[in-house]
């Protein structure tokens, strides 16, 4: 029996795993309802979005709230499916409500909470053996000196949880014990989270102290992929991330595919199962003294999204068969997941931001000029290959990518100094 063409709303229209979704799902015919703000989105202006609408942002939580409820009842039966942490909690809590107008495949928000909170989610990895990124969870500014020596210095210094962020700050470099009382007290006045935080996760506006790993600038392990409600229903890809901005603490720039680690896989559906979760994940781990250690778990969509999908793994699909509850269909397309042959030398990178991110230290002198080569060859290498995974810039689907720039540019106009901080020098 052909699947029902039920629209798919998204949101979150600046995140590379919205525009990933949406190409994803457009090119098998599902219709695309985009929901957000502002002209220089790029994921608004993909050609396979069928039609855009506006709705508040979600850092304004009543309204936005109100909007998809709204939406909802005027429009019933689109797909909904988090496109953020913010977006996965209110799915979840919100499940009973917004399922009455949505197709939803959502676990209970004790399971996504378990996996959003770092602290809830270390403790869930001791359960399940799974080893993780020595890290400290303080209570007040003494007990972080304390514990940051235990770690040893220098340190990370990092949000708890992005749920309800204001800021979405990835944290501070801690170098050493004399600085470490002035960043936590910069951290708790510039980290500011939604009044709700408190009743969702009560001590989670406090900074985590994790240590440093110098090898997590480039090369963390990523484990993604989907997990259904079933035993056996599983897909996944790896790669290996190589640059990221800024360099200690940023978003991906740059990563290569990696073979499946079936034991770390293994493990990722044994944390899955435990907490109750299900749908698409992506794990991040750095490797330390030949073992990998987790340091991450993104319960949604997630920004390096289309790396997965380029190589035949369609994570949007996926969770839109899940939503409509097509177990036959889901089966089928899992089990063509399988047929993909790994170890064909893929990358991954936006060829327009990384162009301007090599400019903009080359122009600082934070990167030597033969490391700026290395990574303009590294991109037309595989380009020239066949091998290049653009993240905006499509065949086909290319104003995305300009929009995408002309964004980054409008940044660094509008807020020079951190541009000059994040990019050019590439420092949290």
């Amino acid at each position: 029996m052909a699947v029902t063409r039920a629209p798919f709303l998204l949101t979150m229209p600046a995140y590379g795993g919205t525009l990933a979704a949406a190409r994803c799902l457009g090119r098998r015919g599902v219709p695309v309802t985009m929901a957000g703000e502002g002209a220089l989105v790029p994921a608004r202006w993909s050609r396979h979005v069928t039609r855009w609408v506006r709705c508040p942002p979600i850092g304004q939580l009543d309204r936005f709230l109100e909007w998809l409820v709204a939406f909802g009842e005027r429009e019933p039966g689109h797909v909904l499916y988090p496109t953020s942490d913010d977006l996965a909690w209110i799915v979840a809590e919100r499940a009973r409500e917004l399922g009455r107008f949505y197709r939803l495949y959502s676990p209970s928000v004790a399971a996504v909470l378990r996996l959003l909170d770092k602290k809830a989610l270390h403790e869930a990895c001791a359960e399940v053996g799974i080893e993780t990124v020595t890290t400290a969870f303080p209570v007040h500014a003494e007990g972080a000196l304390s514990d940051a020596r235990a770690l040893g210095f220098p340190i990370l210094l990092k949000p708890r949880t992005q749920v309800l962020s204001v800021t979405r700050a990835k944290g501070r470099f801690v170098e050493g014990p004399d600085d470490l009382a002035r960043a936590h007290a910069r951290f708790l006045a510039y980290n500011r989270y939604a009044p709700d935080l408190a009743r969702v996760l009560p001590g989670a506006h406090l900074p985590m102290l994790q240590a440093f790993r110098p090898q997590a600038n480039d090369c963390i392990y990523s484990m993604a992929g989907f997990v259904g409600r079933k035993a056996g229903q599983i897909a996944a890809r790896g790669s290996r991330k190589l640059l990221q901005r800024p360099r200690r603490l940023g978003v991906g720039l740059c990563y290569e595919e990696a073979p499946v680690d079936e034991a770390i896989l293994e493990s990722v559906v044994r944390l899955c199962r435990a907490v109750g979760y299900f749908g698409v994940f992506e794990a991040e781990y750095v490797p330390v003294d030949g073992r990998l250690q987790l340091i991450d778990f993104n319960p949604r969509f997630y920004g390096q999204m289309g790396f997965e999908i380029a190589r035949d793994l369609p994570l949007a699909y996926l969770s839109w068969l899940g939503a409509l509850g097509e177990e036959g269909t889901l089966g089928r397309a899992l089990e063509q997941t399988r047929r993909w042959e790994e170890g064909r030398g893929y990358v991954y990178g936006d060829r327009l931001i990384l162009g301007l991110t090599l400019v903009a230290q080359r122009l600082s002198g934070r990167m030597p000029a033969s490391e700026a080569r290395r990574w303009r060859q590294w991109l037309e290498d595989h380009r020239r290959r066949g091998l290049m995974v653009e993240a905006t810039d499509w065949p086909g689907d290319r104003l995305p990518g300009l929009v995408s720039a002309a964004h980054e540019i409008r940044f660094a106009v509008r807020h020079p100094r951190a541009f000059m901080r994040n990019v050019a020098l590439g420092v949290n």
